[in-house]
């Protein structure tokens, strides 16, 4: 069994569940309640983030590692193929985020979002799912989701105490000034290079760890 038909029989597993398309709607209600341009699409970036711990509770709860260990399926594929299960629910939410960031602009009588902020909110949610999936894969991987289950609000809870901290030290205000003035060509490059950078440092470090797990 390769990487991608391990991912169609993952996707099919966990994904249809009710709560999981729920945290869907989570993030267009977060770009409604919250108008800004782009919080929907930041909104899916840290729902993904608490997502990726979803399909392993899904594996304890139907003793599905049992089964791969029967399949003609490699630790390396199903690591690679839950991988990319993630990417497909983070590409499906950040779909919905930026369709309700242009409809809301459009029902509000506001300008639409200019294309460069727009890919400027995408490189950034991108790097917050990146490092999710850097911090988490492994740890899930290596010792389960009962183990494992409160390292999904590491990623946000970083971001949350981040900028706070920025907040109360008085740095926030010139942060985004000067974040103002990098182009938008390198932001991008920065938020996608960190996400790339942080999905095959996770995926890495994961086949690596479920290796040697026992089952």
């Amino acid at each position: 069994m390769s990487a991608l038909t391990f991912t169609r029989f993952d996707l099919a597993s966990w994904f249809p569940r009710r709560q999981n398309l729920l945290t869907l709607t989570f993030a267009a209600l977060a770009g409604v309640a919250l108008p800004v341009p782009g919080m929907a699409v930041v909104a899916a970036a840290l729902v993904t983030s608490l997502m990726v711990s979803a399909p392993f509770l899904g594996d304890e709860r139907g003793r599905l590692n049992t089964l791969y260990g029967v399949l003609p399926v490699s630790r390396r594929s199903v690591v690679l193929g839950r991988a990319l299960s993630v990417l497909v629910y983070y590409l499906v939410a950040a779909v919905v985020g930026t369709v309700v960031t242009l409809v809301v602009a459009a029902v509000r009588g506001d300008a639409l979002p200019a294309p460069e902020l727009l890919v400027t909110v995408h490189a950034i949610a991108f790097a917050v799912v990146g490092v999710a999936m850097a911090v988490q894969l492994p740890a899930l991987f290596r010792v389960g989701y009962s183990a494992g289950r409160l390292i999904a609000y590491a990623p946000a809870f970083l971001i949350a105490c981040l900028a706070w901290l920025a907040q109360a030290t008085g740095v926030l205000a010139p942060l985004a000034a000067s974040a103002s003035e990098v182009p938008v060509a390198v932001v991008a490059a920065a938020g996608f290079g960190l996400g790339v950078l942080g999905i095959v440092v996770g995926t890495a470090l994961a086949v690596h760890f479920y290796r040697t797990r026992e089952l």
